[in-house]
């Protein structure tokens, strides 16, 4: 998918998103629509910074505090990242106005066919310290 473009030119985010079209279709099909409701709504591009996630980059992620706490040492979780549920865009370029109407465009049109609770989710990415690093949109679809 020539036209979406990945954080730093990446070669596997490149590659995942290849990937990505055979191994869930349906998100792939949510990516492409995002890209042109964005393009028509904003004339701005969308960025990806993540697609999948190894059991390795989980643990190193989330592993010691996670806001405040240590649950993820305690039970440790698998990301919809690890199952090819699951990416990631970049916000910064977006305005707040923005922000919401691309989160109401993706949770209205796809709630209600969606396996998960909830499409997609702008929210605070923090490191292992729980040091804030920024905003971004998860978007998941099974």
């Amino acid at each position: 998918m020539g036209f979406i473009k990945v954080k730093n030119n990446s070669q596997r985010l490149k590659d995942e998103l290849v990937r990505l079209e055979t191994l869930n279709p349906a998100l792939y099909d949510i990516l492409k629509g995002l890209k042109y409701y964005v393009l028509r709504a904003f004339g701005k591009d969308i960025v990806l910074t993540m697609i999948q996630r190894t059991k390795e980059e989980q643990d190193m992620i989330y592993s010691g505090v996670v806001r405040g706490i240590r649950k993820y040492d305690e039970k440790p979780w698998k990301s919809p990242h690890q199952i090819w549920t699951a990416f990631d865009i970049r916000t910064k370029m977006f305005t707040n106005k923005e922000i919401k109407a691309i989160k109401n465009y993706l949770n209205s049109k796809h709630n209600s066919d969606n396996g998960y609770a909830w499409t997609a989710k702008y929210h605070e990415v923090t490191n292992s310290k729980g040091k804030k690093l920024g905003k971004h949109f998860h978007i998941q679809f099974v």
